[in-house]
């Protein structure tokens, strides 16, 4: 029982993404990929310091930086929620809280009376503090990318604005008189 729920929260969300638009998971793969660095990072600092420990794995490999959540349901959340909320952040910030509160609280609770893990001594809210700050980090990444990889302006268009601009400070001298 417990490994056809590992199993469901590895290969469910990796089949939902048949459903996402090719573009969006496009548009949003580089920041489910900083998602997933990053919670292996986290993992790996809850093993060295027993945030928790992991009884029940997929793979006997995979005792610190755990498949079925890092590699499985936290890539595809990730992907899901900015393809949902990207472009509004508070509704993005929202759903990110009920996310980490029902992982926080509920999962990691059930985890434990599963015996899927065992022990830890970082309490829910340490969980949800982490969780949400890397959410925010996630969406201050994703604007950086969205402005460092947009197409650039055409001369055209640049030669357009030089001339908006020179156009606007004339008027602007003849307003107010040359100084």
């Amino acid at each position: 029982m417990i490994q056809l729920i590992l199993w469901s929260f590895f290969l469910v969300p990796w089949l939902s993404l048949f459903l996402m638009n090719r573009q969006a998971l496009g548009r949003y793969m580089p920041v489910a990929l900083l998602a997933t660095v990053m919670n292996t990072i986290v993992y790996q600092m809850a093993w060295t310091y027993g945030w928790w420990k992991y009884k029940e794995t997929l793979f006997p490999w995979d005792k610190v930086a755990q498949v079925h959540t890092v590699y499985g349901a936290f890539l595809a959340g990730t992907l899901w929620i900015f393809c949902f909320t990207y472009g509004r952040f508070w509704i993005y910030m929202m759903v990110n809280i009920g996310v980490d509160l029902t992982y926080a609280f509920g999962l990691r609770m059930l985890w434990k009376t599963l015996g899927i893990t065992a022990g830890g001594n970082l309490p829910p809210w340490g969980s949800f503090a982490i969780m949400t700050f890397m959410a925010l980090l996630l969406y201050l990444y994703q604007m950086w990318q969205e402005k460092a990889f947009a197409p650039a302006p055409s001369p055209a268009e640049e030669k357009g604005k030089v001339r908006i601009t020179m156009i606007s400070r004339s008027a602007r001298l003849l307003k107010h008189g040359a100084r």
